[in-house]
């Protein structure tokens, strides 16, 4: 565009307009991040007061991004966040550098947040990932605002309602591929079993310690949930088995342990690897399998709790840990009706619940 006339200071790289101007004999270079003439002016004028009053009046010095992460690094471990969320947070931050490192933490705006979720959404990348970053980014933020570097979080400014997340269905594994993989026997194998027993989260059963669990009670206090809200989940005559048969480390709490009495760690990634195997060898024998993953062994228990009328709807909720219970009914799409309406009414004295705890019956025999 060589006769397009601009506004002084602005100009163009490509079809990104930039910044240039000089504070006290120091050029500043700055991209402006749209290909607007009136979004360029509007900008170009914030970050000249910006760096204006820091030049003249000694306001605080800027902050880069890769600083800030620094800081909140220190910072997030005294927030008391549990170390999958930190690590978590740490992969968005990754995914995020292109848009944040050669910024400073008081030039993230809101525009340049809209800018992150519409380059994150051209990308592909999911509603709920794209969340998952905000809310990342937003923590960062929420320690620079500590360490008053800023006085707004503009993550928190993103309405991210409009970040809908689709939800795919729920698909139940068959029980002959579950007992397929059981087969394999060994002490990894059981955890598996276990969550099929019990619907406790993988994490919930890697960490699950002997002190945890109350045999009189039948129960497993839990305290370190996904919600942070500790429960206690019901333990069957089965789920108690499957805990007997676990050898104990004498120096190791926990009920599920390898090597030296170290807990399982990666159980998803290992889980899949084990279901891969299994897979290959029941097709090298001309056998049905259908491959499934550790989770959907907790959305099974769910499912079949209610099919057989062992808990209401709200009774499910608790014992599964769910914040709200739009995620539990989530679960009603796989009730005929029948069953619908026993799981949202609530089941009284059901026989079936009864007989189950009382005889020790299993859920693969329900």
């Amino acid at each position: 565009m060589p006769d397009e006339k601009l506004p002084k200071g602005i100009y163009r790289r490509g079809d990104i307009l930039w910044a240039r101007f000089k504070v006290k004999g120091v050029e500043y270079r700055e991209s402006l991040r749209t290909r607007s003439v009136s979004v360029a002016e509007r900008r170009i004028t914030a970050i000249r007061q910006e760096i204006e009053n820091r030049v003249y009046y000694g306001a605080a010095e800027a902050v880069v991004w890769q600083q800030a992460v620094v800081a909140w690094d220190a910072w997030i471990k005294r927030q008391g966040k549990r170390e999958g969320t930190v690590q978590r947070y740490l992969v968005s931050i990754g995914q995020l550098r292109p848009w944040l490192d050669d910024k400073d933490v008081q030039r993230i705006d809101i525009d340049l947040v809209r800018q992150i979720v519409r380059d994150r959404a051209k990308l592909g990348v999911s509603n709920a990932t794209i969340r998952r970053d905000l809310t990342a980014m937003s923590s960062v933020l929420d320690c620079a605002i500590d360490e008053g570097w800023i006085s707004e979080n503009p993550a928190h400014s993103y309405d991210r309602r409009r970040l809908k997340e689709q939800r795919d269905p729920i698909e139940l594994p068959d029980h002959v591929s579950i007992a397929a993989v059981l087969e394999v026997g060994s002490r990894f194998v059981e955890m598996a079993e276990f969550a099929r027993e019990t619907g406790m989260r993988q994490e919930e059963i890697a960490s699950l310690t002997h002190n945890q669990v109350d045999r009189v009670r039948m129960s497993a206090s839990l305290i370190r949930t996904k919600g942070r809200r500790a429960r206690e989940v019901p333990l069957s005559h089965k789920a108690i088995e499957i805990i007997d048969r676990q050898p104990q480390y004498l120096r190791s709490p926990f009920v599920f342990w390898r090597g030296a009495g170290e807990r399982f760690k990666n159980v998803d990634a290992q889980f899949y690897s084990t279901v891969r195997r299994v897979a290959r060898k029941r097709a090298q024998d001309d056998l049905p399998f259908r491959v499934f993953r550790f989770h959907d062994l907790r959305h099974l228990f769910a499912v079949e709790s209610l099919r057989k009328q062992r808990c209401s709807l709200y009774e499910l909720q608790q014992i599964m840990g769910h914040a709200s219970v739009k995620t539990t009914e989530l679960y009603l799409d796989h009730l005929k009706p029948s069953e619908r309406q026993a799981a949202i009414h609530g089941v009284s004295h059901n026989e079936a619940r009864e007989q189950r705890f009382a005889n020790g019956e299993s859920a693969e025999n329900v």
